[in-house]
């Protein structure tokens, strides 16, 4: 069985949570818990596989309770109606999340890729989600890399170029970063930033960074590095039509 503590100030989100836990035959729940301040005791003492948590709570909110932690022997899956921007960067550090209201559907998979270990609950992930869900650092990606994290200025990103379930992170000082997410999730995650445009399959590029069009089917821009990238026939009058012609 997985062991399993449930932490929301929603009564109502609690017993729903637990009700489809249960219904799976897979899940022992230690522990119900509607007062944030009351989770990190009950954590070290029961010593959880999996913790569920919301993020917007009273006295304590969940990256709060997590930051206790110097570090996790437990799996984080966050429940929450957070904003959009908070789950994209649930996403892009491979955290896991159930989005309110929660279907049976969603725990399943959630516990299938529990069981497949799929779910990442390093404290640099949970610290690097915190610092995105606020207002203070949404100019800056960090970027997970085989040595741990790299935070680079969105600005500073010449393209990033796609290429399978891996992606490169061109910079204008000529650094790459090779990075282990594909370029659709590249994408979604930035997908509210006005520097960046999906020119064709492989690419996202820096719209501030493109020194030449050369017209053709679809076209050509050419970027500061003099790297020539093309767009497809689809994406072409979006393209024309986010600058102003003289």
């Amino acid at each position: 069985m997985i062991k399993a503590i449930l932490i929301d100030d929603e009564k109502h989100c609690l017993i729903t949570l637990e009700h489809l836990l249960k219904a799976t035959g897979e899940v022992e729940i230690l522990r119900v818990i509607q007062r944030s301040s009351e989770a990190e005791q009950a954590i070290r003492e029961l010593q959880p596989d999996l913790v569920f948590i919301d993020i917007e709570m009273p006295e304590l909110n969940g990256f709060e309770v997590l930051d206790r932690f110097e570090s996790f022997s437990f799996k984080v899956v966050f429940t929450t109606a957070y904003d959009q921007y908070a789950i994209k960067a649930l996403k892009m550090n491979a955290l896991d999340y159930l989005l309110k209201p929660i279907s049976a559907e969603d725990v399943e998979l959630v516990l299938e890729k529990f069981k497949a270990n799929r779910i990442g609950s390093g404290k640099n992930q949970i610290s690097n989600v915190y610092k995105f869900s606020g207002d203070n650092i949404q100019d800056t990606i960090a970027l997970s890399v085989q040595e741990g994290l790299i935070f680079v200025k969105l600005d500073e990103v010449l393209y990033i170029e796609g290429g399978g379930s891996y992606s490169t992170i061109v910079m204008k000082n000529n650094e790459q970063h090779i990075v282990s997410k594909n370029l659709s999730l590249f994408e979604e995650v930035l997908t509210d930033h006005p520097l960046f445009f999906r020119s064709g399959k492989s690419f996202l590029v820096n719209l501030r960074h493109i020194k030449q069009y050369i017209r053709g089917v679809g076209g050509e821009i050419v970027m500061s590095d003099g790297k020539n990238i093309s767009i497809s026939r689809g994406k072409k009058q979006e393209f024309l039509s986010l600058f102003h012609k003289v």
